[in-house]
Formats: structure tokens, C-alpha cells, sequence
């Protein structure tokens, strides 16, 4: 007995061999990890539901249509779009979603205000039809002229800087504002831009600025990117190049293409410091994200990357064929 407790303390005593330790992978940089696209996939796929949904032809739904068809053929503008609607959604009827247009335009030509703001995102966005800005504008500017926020601000959308006039400009900037005051992120950065395009002094520019900033802090991408690009040239800000590294690599981290492009070209370049969301990524993964979404500085920097064999990519006179041709298309008017 004695013999078998010695042996089995003298085991216990033996030293135990390390086992080998698994390293861990290398953290990637947040601005090099796909989207998880799982949950807007479903949410996607709930509005298409809705969207296809049976059309609702139930007693009620049936009478309701019968009786808005008979005002609208009698040429109430407002039963008309109703009308239109009903088309659309399949209240009382199978959907048809060209004959709701077509009940959509009869309104806006008969005065509907807000058929005529519909009309003009129609033509603006290409909804149901092909893209027409002329006739978006239009359309917009005839339900504007009523007073329809929606029309005011779709034609807020039509003016540009360089070609309106000072009215116009101010009517834009006036409804971009009041949809910034009620909460609309994307009016931030766009007043913003529209100030800094035309921006005569300092102040100016200082203020466009601050309408970025308001954006950035919302996490725009947009917003994020023209922050960082006001820090990297000191417009309306301090130059600074470790203050537009570390908003650049916010805009790449929200999958902005020239944010992207943007925090390739100062890590590149050496400035700003060491990133702050993880080790700083290669400057060609970041161009070659930022190119696959059509930006066009990224695309110019491939295209010299494969002529002449840069950041660490061999020449491949093939590749650079490629992007000098998707560049070609993408500059395209």
C-alpha cells in the first residue's frame, strides 16, 4: 500500500509539459470588416412583403375605390390622387401601378398640390418612370409654389450652387434648414456643402463647418468625410493632419468610399500619427474598397498602383487596364 501512495506522489510531483498556447488572429481594422447585412437583409425583406402584399379587395375596400374612381372621373383633383394611391396599394382593387401614375399626373395637371410634390419625386428619383430632373423640377416647383413641404424640399435638391441665383440658393438653404431642424441627418451635411461652395470669407467657411460637424457627430458619412477633409486642408477649421486621420478613419469605419479613400491616402502618405480604432489597415485594401464603389480617386490610385507596381502589388498591366477602364465609365456624364 505504501509502495502504490509513493508512486502516485512521485507522479504528482512530475512537471507538467506546457501545452502550446494558440496565438490569437490579428484584430483587423474595423474599416476592413464587412457590414453583417443579416438583419437590414430581413428588414428588406419585411418591406417587400408589405409592399407585394395581396391586394385588399374586401367589401369595403371595393365600395371605397368605386366611390373615389366615380369623383375622380368627375375631375375632383384631390379624389384623383386618392385614386392613384388606391391603385398603387390595391385598396379596393388589383394593383396597377400604371394606371395609378397615370391618375397621379391628372391630378398634378389639375392643380393637386401634393400630387404635383409626388409627381416631382417621380420624375426626380425615377420612380415608375424614367429619371427626368427637368420634369422633377417642374412639378416640384408647381406644388412649392402651394406651399407643399414636400415640393419645397425636393426643389431645395434641384438647386445648384454654381448655376442659381441668390434666391434660389436662399430657398434652398431655407428648407434644408427647417428638415435639419426637424431631425433630417442628411440636410446637416448638404447645408454644409451648399455654404462652403459659396463661402467668401472665413466665417463663412466656419460656419459650413459647423453644419459638417453637426453631421459628423450624427455618424453621416458624408458628414464624417467633409470634416475630415476640412481638418486635412484647413478649410473652415485648423489644418490638422491627425485630426482628419482620425475622422477619415471614422468615414472608412461607416463605409464611406471617399473616407475610404481618404484614410488610404494619409496612411500612405505617413500623416496624422497611429489610428485609433486598431492597427492601421493597408492603403491598397482601403483603395480597392473604396474603388469597388465607383469612387473615383480611389480608382486613379489602382490604375497607377498596377502600371508601376506600388504598395506592395506586383505591376499587372491587366489590372490596370481594368480600373483605367471603369475610371473611363465612371467619369462618363
Amino acid at each position: 500500500m505504501k509502495a502504490i501512495v509513493l508512486l502516485w506522489t512521485l507522479a504528482l510531483a512530475q512537471p507538467v509539459l506546457a501545452q502550446p498556447v494558440a496565438k490569437p488572429a490579428p484584430r483587423q481594422h474595423p474599416a476592413l470588416v464587412e457590414f453583417d447585412t443579416k438583419g437590414h437583409d430581413e428588414m428588406r425583406a419585411r418591406a417587400q412583403a408589405v409592399v407585394n402584399r395581396p391586394a385588399d379587395l374586401s367589401p369595403d375596400k371595393v365600395a371605397a375605390f368605386d366611390k373615389t374612381r366615380r369623383a375622380a372621373e368627375g375631375g375632383d383633383s384631390a379624389a384623383q390622387l386618392e385614386l392613384s394611391q388606391m391603385l398603387h396599394g390595391g385598396a379596393g382593387t388589383p394593383r396597377d401601378v400604371d394606371a395609378g401614375l397615370a391618375w397621379l399626373k391628372k391630378s398634378a395637371e389639375n392643380g393637386d398640390g401634393p400630387a404635383q410634390a409626388f409627381l416631382g419625386v417621380a420624375y426626380t428619383l425615377g420612380q415608375g418612370m424614367a429619371i427626368d430632373r427637368k420634369l422633377g423640377e417642374y412639378w416640384s416647383r408647381k406644388g412649392a409654389a402651394q406651399g407643399v413641404e414636400l415640393a419645397n424640399f425636393m426643389v431645395a435638391q434641384h438647386y445648384e450652387n454654381i448655376h442659381s441665383s441668390p434666391e434660389e440658393r436662399a430657398h434652398a438653404l431655407h428648407w434644408l434648414k427647417f428638415y435639419a431642424e426637424n431631425g433630417f441627418i442628411p440636410a446637416y451635411n448638404e447645408i454644409g456643402y451648399r455654404l462652403m461652395m459659396t463661402a467668401q470669407d472665413e466665417a463663412q467657411r466656419k460656419e459650413a463647418f459647423g453644419w459638417y460637424m453637426q453631421a459628423a457627430k450624427a455618424l453621416d458619412p458624408p458628414g464624417l468625410n467633409n470634416v475630415a477633409y476640412s481638418y486635412e486642408v484647413g478649410q473652415g477649421v485648423g489644418q490638422s493632419d491627425e485630426a482628419a486621420l482620425g475622422w477619415y478613419e471614422m468615414a472608412a469605419i461607416a463605409k464611406s468610399p471617399p473616407g475610404q479613400t481618404g484614410f488610404a491616402r494619409l496612411l500612405e502618405q505617413g500623416r496624422g500619427g497611429a489610428t485609433r480604432q486598431g492597427p492601421a489597415p493597408p492603403p491598397f485594401a482601403l483603395y480597392l474598397l473604396a474603388a469597388r464603389q465607383g469612387d473615383v480617386e480611389a480608382m486613379q490610385r489602382l490604375v497607377k498602383v498596377y502600371d508601376k507596381g506600388e504598395l506592395g502589388q506586383a505591376a499587372d498591366p491587366a489590372q490596370a487596364a481594368l480600373w483605367r477602364e471603369k475610371l473611363r465609365l465612371a467619369k462618363r456624364p
